[in-house]
């Protein structure tokens, strides 16, 4: 296999990308941590995508991160929330690869009973590879492909390291009686433009990653919700947009035994074409979530895709104190 990324060098790096982007906060913007119910929240998730292909070109994504509030009794008003991510995708004959690990800070303020303004910070060490074991035109010896002569790429390091730096900005609004919630937010990624590359002589700048996103929940009655939601993603020369609508049927509302099933169908595109829809669904029983998708590709690549595009899988987990004093500071629900 040669015609490796035509040259690594010059492949321009993009971040890993989830269908439920709602349920990946952290990958949505720095300022989306600790912006939960609850005091301590776990989130796993996982996707595969074109895994159907004859070759080895499946793409499979992992993302795991904790995430939690931290309480200043002085600042009634106020609140500070951190977490960390953890990051990994690989691709393709070589793996090419992308593991990040993070360090995320946010900072809520209450502006009034039903509404907060984030500000939120992330710093992270990201590293990139791949597998040397290559099969390129050089070993053909006339006759036969021979494994065993050596490839004469021109290869300094199969890996290639960066630090980066993120930042963000949420608003919240809530009315917990209606069960009502919006979330309205923008971040930048990569804010340093950090560059990596396999060559030393031919270093790349990590494009910037702008990401803009508003996720609604309107309670209609006292069993269904309703869930819009629209992201808008920038980087580089690419663009990603997404919508979404959603509904929730709350099967049982007591505290001890909340379950409810969620149904949505989500629309991308990219640069102005069409790219997939995916149906979606969650689980809710009392703090646990479990979320499900699959991208049926209708983009100009169905004619190797066969409409089969990705599946997804979440796990939300949250811990949630029971507290004794008159209320929580700047509560969020």
């Amino acid at each position: 296999m040669f015609c490796y990324g035509i040259s690594l060098t010059s492949v321009n790096a993009q971040d890993i990308h989830w269908s439920q982007f709602r349920l990946s906060p952290m990958n949505l913007s720095p300022a989306a941590t600790a912006i939960f119910k609850g005091d301590v929240r776990f989130i796993g998730s996982y996707r595969n995508q074109w895994a159907n292909f004859d070759r080895n070109v499946d793409y499979t994504t992992f993302s795991g991160s904790v995430d939690m509030k931290f309480f200043a009794p002085k600042l009634r008003n106020s609140m500070f929330g951190g977490g960390l991510i953890f990051n990994h995708d690989s691709a393709g004959d070589l793996g090419l690869s992308l593991t990040q690990i993070g360090l995320n800070g946010s900072y809520t303020h209450q502006l009034g009973k039903q509404h907060f303004l984030t500000l939120g910070l992330q710093g992270s060490f990201a590293s990139r590879r791949y597998s040397p074991n290559l099969t390129v035109d050089n070993q053909w010896n006339g006759d036969t492909f021979d494994a065993s002569l050596p490839t004469r790429e021109p290869v300094d390091e199969a890996s290639a390291d960066l630090g980066d730096f993120s930042a963000g900005i949420n608003y919240h609004f809530q009315k917990p009686s209606k069960r009502s919630k919006l979330d309205v937010g923008v971040a930048l990624f990569h804010v340093n433009k950090p560059t990596h590359g396999f060559y030393e002589d031919d270093q790349v700048i990590y494009p910037q990653r702008l990401s803009l996103y508003a996720l609604g929940t309107i309670g209609l009655g006292k069993k269904i919700d309703l869930l819009p939601m629209a992201m808008r993603q920038e980087q580089g020369p690419h663009s990603q947009t997404l919508l979404g609508l959603a509904g929730r049927l709350h099967l049982n509302q007591h505290v001890a035994r909340k379950t409810a099933i969620q149904l949505g169908l989500n629309y991308r595109f990219n640069e102005l074409e069409a790219d997939a829809w995916i149906p979606n669904m969650e689980f809710h029983f009392r703090t646990l979530m479990v979320g499900l998708s699959y991208d049926i590709n209708i983009s100009e690549y169905v004619v190797n895709t066969a409409n089969r595009g990705g599946l997804e899988l979440h796990v939300n987990y949250i811990i949630d104190k029971v507290r004794l004093d008159e209320a929580k500071i700047c509560p969020i629900y």
